[in-house]
């Protein structure tokens, strides 16, 4: 038999499984933030490069200057809408 495997007692093996589920949630933390910052596609928030009912985006919270979105991928014209717009504060 081959010398590359050790024996652990079952103390130890305890212990090394008792560390890998306490770095579980870590791990599941930051593939939960890596999913949030993908940016949705323009075609599940129905995104359209004219305003819809005067909403544009260029008045939307989500809206970054000069045309770009926090939550919508690609190029987002200012006057642009999508189902997720929402307004600026007054």
């Amino acid at each position: 038999m081959n010398n590359c495997y050790q024996k652990i007692s079952r103390r130890q093996f305890l212990k090394l499984s008792g560390c890998s589920l306490a770095l579980l949630p870590a791990a599941l933390i930051a593939t939960d933030r890596a999913v949030a910052q993908t940016k949705a596609k323009k075609e599940v928030v129905q995104y359209q490069d004219t305003p819809k009912n005067g909403q544009k985006c260029v008045d939307c919270i989500l809206f970054e200057a000069p045309e770009a979105c926090k939550v919508v991928e690609g190029k987002i014209s200012p006057d642009g809408w999508c189902s997720l717009f929402a307004p600026k504060p007054s």
